[in-house]
C-alpha cells in the first residue's frame, strides 16, 4: 500500500457548494436550489480543521460561485498544492445522453436541451480533472456529491494522468439522488462528515471510501428511482492518502470501520441533485 501521510506539506482543500442558482424556471433552469448544500461547506471544513492534515488557510470554501470564479479558485488551489490536493463539489450534475462526461452545475448554470443537450455555466469533469492534473501535488483527492457523481468513473477511467487522483463519487452512475432535510447536510455530506470526524483513528481515503458506502447502504438510503445508493470510488492500485488525523491514543489505523448496525433510510425532502438531458 502506498500511503502518503501529507501532513506538515503545503495541502490545499477547495470546498464548493452550490446552494442557490440564478436559474431555476423552464425551460433552461437547472431543478431548483440546494439549501442542504449550505451546511455542507460548514460541516465539511470544521472537520477538515480538525482533522489537523490541512491547516485552516489551507481551507478555501467556494459558495455558489459561477462557472469562471469556480475555475479560478480550482486553478489557484492547483497551483498552490505541493502535498494533498482535495476538490470538493456539491451541486446539480447533469449528463448528456450517452452518459460519457459528467457537468458541475454552477450557479450561472442553464440546461439547452436537445438532440445534443448542452449545458452553460456548467464545469466538464474532463476539464476538471485536467486542471487538476497539471498541480505539483504528490495526491489530488476529489469528492463529487451530486446527481450521476458515478459517471465521473469513467472519465476517470480513460484520463491519462489519473495515477495521483483518487475519486470519491457520492452514488453510481446514472442514478440521479435527492438533498434530502434543507435543515441537514445532503445525506452522502452528512455521513461522510461523521466518518472524517472520527477522531480516535486516522481517517485515510481508501477506508473512507468503504466506511461511506457501508453507511449508505445498511442504512438504507435509496436513489431517485428507488434502487440502493451505493457511493463508488476509484484510485489506482496500492494508493492511499491520509485526510485528517488521530485527535491523540487511538489505533492510528487505516479506519477499516464499518457500521453493523442497520437503520432506516432518510425521507427524500427536497430537490434531487440533478438532470439527464439529451
Amino acid at each position: 500500500m502506498t500511503g502518503h501521510d501529507p501532513r506538515g506539506q503545503a495541502n490545499r482543500a477547495l470546498l464548493v457548494g452550490v446552494s442557490e442558482y440564478d436559474l431555476t424556471e423552464p425551460p433552461y433552469g437547472v431543478p431548483g436550489d440546494l439549501p442542504a448544500v449550505r451546511h455542507n461547506l460548514n460541516r465539511l471544513r470544521d472537520a477538515l480543521r480538525r482533522g489537523r492534515v490541512f491547516r485552516e488557510r489551507e481551507i478555501t470554501v467556494c459558495r455558489s460561485p459561477d462557472q469562471v470564479d469556480f475555475g479560478r479558485a480550482l486553478r489557484t488551489a492547483a497551483d498552490e498544492a505541493e502535498g494533498v490536493l482535495l476538490l470538493y463539489f456539491a451541486g446539480h450534475g447533469a449528463i448528456p445522453s450517452a452518459g460519457d462526461e459528467l457537468f458541475l452545475q454552477m450557479r450561472n448554470a442553464s440546461v439547452v436541451a436537445g438532440g445534443h443537450a448542452v449545458f452553460p455555466g456548467a464545469e466538464m469533469f474532463t476539464t476538471v480533472l485536467t486542471v487538476l492534473a497539471a498541480s505539483g501535488a504528490r495526491r489530488i483527492v476529489v469528492v463529487l456529491d451530486c446527481c450521476f457523481a458515478g459517471n465521473a468513473a469513467w472519465i476517470w477511467e480513460t484520463f491519462r494522468d489519473k495515477r495521483r487522483v483518487l475519486l470519491l463519487m457520492s452514488v453510481q452512475a446514472n442514478h440521479r439522488i435527492d438533498a434530502g432535510d434543507p435543515r441537514t447536510p445532503t445525506p452522502f455530506t452528512d455521513e461522510l462528515v461523521a466518518l472524517l470526524d472520527n477522531g480516535d483513528e486516522e481517517v485515510w481515503f481508501r477506508g473512507l471510501a468503504d466506511a461511506v458506502r457501508a453507511r449508505m447502504t445498511g442504512d438504507g438510503h435509496r436513489t431517485v428511482r428507488g434502487d440502493p445508493w451505493e457511493p463508488q470510488s476509484r484510485t489506482e492500485p496500492e494508493e492511499d492518502v491520509l485526510l485528517a488525523g488521530a485527535s491523540g491514543g487511538g489505533a492510528g489505523g487505516r479506519f477499516p470501520w464499518q457500521r453493523g448496525d442497520a437503520g432506516t433510510g432518510r425521507t427524500p425532502d427536497a430537490g434531487a441533485l440533478g438532470e439527464e438531458r439529451g
